[in-house]
């Protein structure tokens, strides 16, 4: 079974706020930004687990018909790719934007006099 042009997904971390355009200290701006990244890596996320659990699967069915025997190289090309795929996986759920601030809910702070 050969792979597609697109079914790998080259790592690459979530993009980072500070890497931004500057000018825009918009609250509401920023947030939205958040927003629309989070949303952007959940999206990748959801695709690569899905391709994830398809390669398990495969590699499953593979072994499980083959009744034991060294691993093909189609095998070992999969669990590298499941591997690659988890690792992803991980670092999107650990390196996630920060959480959008809810601006109705955030306290107001006003000096005292």
């Amino acid at each position: 079974m050969g792979h597609g042009g697109g079914s790998t997904h080259p790592f690459s971390p979530s993009p980072d706020v500070s890497t931004m355009p500057a000018g825009d200290d918009n609250p509401v701006m920023v947030q939205r930004r958040l927003l629309a990244l989070n949303a952007q890596r959940q999206k990748q996320m959801v695709a690569d687990t899905d391709k994830l659990l398809k390669l398990a699967r495969e590699l499953n069915e593979e072994v499980a018909a083959r009744n034991g025997g060294p691993l093909t190289s189609e095998e070992l090309h999969k669990i590298a790719e499941i591997e690659k795929l988890a690792h992803n996986v991980k670092e999107r759920m650990t390196n996630g934007m920060g959480q959008p601030v809810d601006m109705l809910q955030s306290p107001l702070m006003f000096p005292n006099h």
